[in-house]
């Protein structure tokens, strides 16, 4: 039962946007059975609209006071949508609660069949589900194993025909797959294609990954040798993108305060044959830009705590369902708007913190939402309160991408709206996603102020790294002394 209760507590978890699916069951340390959970939850939310009507009309979770209505929710989906039923024993109270209402539950089940005129349970899926758009394959190459144009030699080998990249990506067909018009180490294939037994895939030579989520390390331009850091790392997939665009040269450090998720970046990046990666079990916000290692770190990577909004690749858009009441909606608002103030606090923080390092000269700050407040509000904050920086014009942030940023969301400013990147699952066939991209003015731009401010930061860490250097070299002088 404890399985059934895990589903319920995760289903809470969604209703209050507490996370994702995936986030919440791969996330979830105590969940054994990921695969099995991901689909009893998934499972669960397709069908959520037909089981809110069941138990509205046998009130179960009224006359059963311990059944929690999430929890009636899994029970439920499994006695009335499976083969198995409900898989625990007989003599489980919580099972016992469900099953004194069998005959009344499947009855209400047949109601709603021939009310709707459904001839199968499939026919009962809500419109919701109907209507999700079908992301495609994405397959990123992982051009530390193999270069894209034998990974496509490979794949046609299988039996997959290569097209031309075209607009119109829904009309893919199984075994067919083209070259990204945008990412040129990116593979499209039909959304019902599975790779996660695939050799190439077991081996890390590719690389299942969104195409919005392989913008930022695309963006960040890093060339070979360089020093980079990616804030906000784990699990570690823009990571190892960063790594392969510099062809394993330079260091990229890759934070994460999560060590159970850094464990899962080390795991990915030494997969996919990353050497060039440091990971940092800690916070980004309390690293020390002035810090020597960091001294050369020209090329920032921000990804942080989002709401999540764009995500549509999984059935999260399910769960506040337009079957449930609406008396509590402007709670739900101010809830949403609190956490996005929050949210959004917190990304300008990580923004402010990464222009603190002194040689930083190009930040990616990207999320994985379609909020204003997360997005076009953020950039409009940190362009008020650094002069110092500037959006990266749009030739050098994908420029073939055409759909940019909400002027109206940045006063106005067609201009800046141009710099930056933004997605539409319906119509981009991908997870709704924002890119922005900060650049440091060149000296000669910036107001005396900020360039004043700039050379007393750069003083204090040459001043740091010669205090350093002159305490290693009288630590030797008396190592000297000692042993003479």
């Amino acid at each position: 039962m404890n399985f059934y209760q895990h589903a319920g507590r995760i289903l809470d978890k969604l209703a209050r946007h507490e996370g994702t699916i995936k986030g919440l069951v791969i996330g979830d340390p105590k969940v054994w059975d990921k695969k099995k959970m991901y689909a009893l939850v998934c499972e669960t939310l397709k069908y959520k609209q037909v089981l809110n009507e069941i138990i509205n009309a046998t009130k179960i979770c009224e006359v059963e006071k311990k059944l929690k209505r999430t929890l009636a929710l899994v029970l439920i989906h499994d006695l009335l949508f499976t083969k198995r039923g409900i898989t625990v024993r007989n003599d489980v109270s919580l099972k016992q609660c469900v099953m004194r209402h069998q005959s009344r539950l499947k009855a209400e089940l047949v109601k709603i069949k021939v009310k709707r005129g459904a001839v199968s349970n499939d026919d009962l899926v809500s419109q919701k589900v109907k209507d999700a758009v079908l992301i495609p394959r994405y397959v990123r190459v992982n051009e530390h194993k193999v270069s894209v144009d034998k990974a496509i030699e490979k794949f046609q080998k299988e039996g997959y025909t290569l097209i031309d990249f075209s607009e119109k990506l829904a009309e893919l067909k199984q075994k067919e797959f083209c070259v990204d018009a945008h990412l040129n180490d990116m593979l499209i294939f039909h959304p019902k294609t599975d790779f996660h037994a695939h050799p190439l895939y077991v081996s890390g030579n590719i690389i299942l990954q969104d195409k919005a989520s392989c913008f930022p390390a695309h963006v960040c331009q890093a060339p070979e040798g360089a020093h980079a850091i990616d804030a906000c790392a784990a699990p570690g997939n823009k990571t190892s993108h960063l790594s392969a665009l510099m062809k394993n040269t330079g260091k990229i450090w890759a934070f994460d305060l999560d060590a159970r998720r850094l464990g899962l970046l080390k795991r990915l990046t030494n997969k996919a044959g990353c050497k060039n990666i440091t990971p940092v079990h800690g916070s980004f916000l309390e690293t020390d830009p002035l810090d020597k290692q960091y001294s050369n770190v020209e090329y920032l990577m921000l990804d942080p705590s989002c709401s999540g909004s764009g995500i549509i690749s999984r059935l999260d858009h399910l769960v506040d369902d337009d079957d449930e009441n609406e008396d509590n909606s402007q709670e739900k608002n101010t809830t949403q708007e609190e956490r996005l103030k929050n949210l959004s606090e917190f990304q300008i923080s990580i923004i402010e913190h990464a222009m603190k390092f002194p040689k930083a000269k190009r930040i990616v700050y990207s999320t994985c939402s379609i909020h204003p407040e997360e997005n076009e509000h953020v950039v409009k904050t940190i362009l008020k309160k650094h002069p110092e920086f500037e959006l990266a014009p749009r030739e050098s942030i994908l420029p073939t991408w055409q759909r940019r940023g909400l002027p109206k969301e940045i006063d106005g400013n067609k201009d800046f709206a141009d710099r930056l990147v933004r997605t539409i699952p319906a119509e981009d066939l991908t997870n709704g996603f924002f890119v922005s991209c900060f650049i440091r003015k060149n000296e000669s731009s910036m107001p005396d102020e900020e360039n004043n401010k700039r050379k007393a930061i750069e003083m204090a860490t040459n001043n740091n790294n010669t205090s350093s250097s002159n305490k290693k070299k009288k630590s030797k002088k008396r190592k000297v002394a000692l042993t003479q």
